[in-house]
């Protein structure tokens, strides 16, 4: 399962246009809709798969004998009681004039740890850690950080989901996968199950609406706060916007409709971005959701877990919610576990100690490869897995914006784009993935095309040639060197740059790496700006951001990065924090949207990149990035055996969805009780 090498495995799934074509037709779902068909290499021969409904179940181990009988018995008990409880709800059905019946949660009287069908076991918590101080927004439509986009997957459903990104598997979630009856027609019929939380404001679980996505996808087009005002908090606006028309004909059927064919479009539902909350959340919260960022009890979604408490500096807590309406195989509700918590942990030793002393189900992120090395070592029996980083760590940010006077007043030196590219040659990414990933990563162009996507990014050996990304470190400094004195910087001007504050927590003494970094190269002081991540987005939002250097950002959305490029790189994109402008990046990125055929798309993605790297012959340095890449890691995972989770809760990004069928031995001699 996961010890399985995960690029291999995304090398091994290529797309044959046929096979495309068939599966396309089989899911109802147009070629036109297709928004990730091919992360292999260059040959045109991997399957895609489209799931419709059936949630994928782990593969169960043997059962040990000690539990066996006990097993059987209580199988045969959980069906008498199962249907018991199916004829009760038939009857309370049929009396209140209802067509689905709903999942009731369990007799009070009975642990959830007592419930077993076949070898799946009832109950326990998942426990993990994460960077609980990252975080932005509880807002499902606003929130942009991958600590909080991870956890909301536990707690939000989307209209349809990945099952896996990197092998094009999508399936059902709130709805069915789209029907599209013509290039510019998506019908989404909406799950008869599908409802809120049991809680204020829709206490009670109503069921879901086609007016709750219609109100849902509105709220991202308006892009305005509660007073009407234009807000730059919701970066997914775009997007949305590509959705020329809505319709709901009746309660349970969603059409959305484009201005023309859209490669990109489908990308939108199945994105981060595209939870659904309740409207009457958003009307009873509305800007609380902004102004009050750390209060996770305004949450209201649909979910498998129901969030309890955030504290930044101790974590969060997430309940089951009795009432989720997708099944497991013993017929109740999922999840199978009756907790999740998140402990804030930010420092890698703390980690792997928290991991051996079970304090933690899961090691993964930030721990190091030696890290997970030396617990695999020590615990044999325990398995691991690689993946991808998704969260690019990228040269620096430099900002375009023609109204920033820079950071002393002096005005701002990016404008002049050899300045920039002096800064970006400045970085060596080798040495910054020996300081931060211990060597076990790899260059990477753009954080939209990252290096394990080898379909849409430009070949290997033509990065590993372009300025910034080849070995040759001496050829960068000379280069860089060359670039700063033709753009007429001064060297005794300190340059001032933000770092977030998790930054150098993480990895303590990352900032003086990186000054030590610059100076070598170009011989100017630089300064950090330690700052924590509100700040940083505040600043992105009104145009005042100085620049940075080394650091993560956001990993894509998607593989095919045409709706990344979209927003990134078009005049008042929504992503477009860094001002961009350059007319013929914007004409590529325009004919991308509208071109189906994804090799013509890709060979344009191409274009795009070497415009972005100012390797392009026809463009020199006029429309370079302003957020070059770096790097992405390969991150390591380890699990305790009791844990049982499937292939697709190992993916580069937003995978935290694909835990609602993983599920925890207690009874297992390591569980911790």
């Amino acid at each position: 399962m996961a010890e399985a090498n995960y690029w291999q495995r995304m090398q091994a799934s290529r797309l044959r246009r046929r096979s495309l074509l068939r599966a396309a037709a089989r899911a109802g779902i147009g070629v036109a809709g297709l928004t990730l068909v091919g992360c292999g290499d260059d040959d045109d021969d991997t399957e895609l798969v489209l799931v419709e409904s059936e949630p994928e179940q782990t593969a169960m181990p043997r059962q040990r004998p000690r539990q066996q009988a006990s097993q059987a018995q209580q199988a045969q008990q959980i069906r008498a009681q199962q249907q018991a409880e199916q004829a009760e709800q038939q009857d309370r059905a049929s009396s209140n004039g209802q067509q689905e019946i709903q999942p009731q949660e369990k007799d009070s009287q009975q642990s959830s740890q007592e419930v077993i069908f076949g070898s799946v076991v009832r109950g326990g918590d998942l426990r993990l850690s994460t960077p609980a101080r990252a975080h932005d927004y509880f807002d499902p439509h606003r929130a942009v950080f991958g600590s909080t986009q991870f956890w909301m997957g536990f707690y939000m459903n989307n209209v349809v989901r990945w099952r896996n990104k990197a092998q094009a598997i999508m399936e059902a979630d709130i709805c069915s996968l789209p029907e599209t009856p013509d290039e510019e027609t998506y019908v989404f019929r909406v799950d008869q199950g599908a409802r809120f939380w049991d809680e204020f404001p829709t206490e009670g679980g109503r069921l879901v609406t086609s007016e709750d996505i219609r109100v849902n996808f509105q709220r991202h087009i308006d892009g305005r706060d509660a007073t009407g005002a234009e807000d730059g908090t919701f970066p997914h606006r775009d997007s949305y916007a590509k959705t020329a028309t809505m319709d709901t004909p009746d309660e349970l059927t969603f059409l959305a409709r484009t201005d023309g064919p859209d490669a990109t479009w489908l990308g939108v539902p199945l994105g981060p971005f595209g939870w659904i909350t309740s409207p009457e959340a958003i009307a009873e919260f509305g800007d609380q959701w902004r102004d009050d960022p750390t209060n996770i009890l305004l949450s209201s979604g649909t979910g498998m877990t129901i969030p309890r408490s955030y504290d930044p500096d101790i974590g969060l807590e997430l309940e089951r919610n009795p009432n989720f309406w997708k099944s497991g195989v013993d017929g109740l509700p999922l999840p199978y576990f009756d907790r999740v918590t998140l402990a804030s942990m930010e420092d890698p030793t703390a980690i792997e100690t928290a991991y051996r002393g079970r304090e933690i189900s899961i090691g993964g992120f930030p721990l190091s490869s030696i890290q997970v090395e030396t617990l695999s070592s020590d615990f044999p029996d325990h398995p691991t897995g690689n993946v991808p980083f998704g969260f690019t760590i990228i040269t620096g940010w430099f900002n375009f914006n023609r109204d920033w006077s820079g950071w002393d007043g002096l005005g701002n030196p990016y404008l002049d784009r050899r300045f920039a590219q002096a800064m970006h040659l400045a970085v060596d990414r080798y040495l910054m993935i020996d300081a931060v990933y211990l060597g076990s990563g790899k260059p990477t162009g753009q954080e939209d095309t990252p290096w394990f996507n080898t379909f849409w990014a430009i070949p290997e050996e033509e990065l590993l040639s372009t300025p910034g990304f080849r070995p040759d470190r001496e050829a960068d400094i000379e280069e860089a060197r060359t670039l700063l004195d033709a753009s007429g910087y001064d060297v005794g001007r300190p340059i001032r740059l933000i770092a977030p504050e998790f930054w150098e927590v993480t990895y303590p003494g990352v900032l003086e790496t990186e000054r030590a970094m610059y100076h070598d190269a170009l011989g100017i002081e630089v300064q950090f700006d330690v700052e924590p991540f509100p700040v940083i987005l505040q600043r992105l939002i009104d145009g005042s951001y100085p620049g940075s250097g080394p650091q993560w950002t956001n990993a894509p959305v998607e593989l095919d990065p045409t709706t990344a490029y979209h927003n990134r790189f078009i005049p008042g994109g929504s992503w477009n924090y860094f001002h961009y402008d350059y007319e013929p990046m914007a004409e590529i990125v325009k004919t991308m949207r509208v071109t189906i055929d994804q090799e013509v798309r890709r060979d344009l993605a191409h274009q795009a990149q070497r415009i972005a790297f100012g390797t392009h012959p026809d463009h020199g340095l006029d429309g370079i990035s302003p957020t070059p890449g770096v790097m992405n890691g390969i991150a390591p995972s380890i699990w305790w055996p009791f844990m049982h989770r499937g292939e697709d809760s190992l993916q580069f990004a937003h995978d935290s969805h694909r835990h609602d069928d993983t599920w925890i031995d207690v009874f297992h001699p390591d569980y911790p009780t």
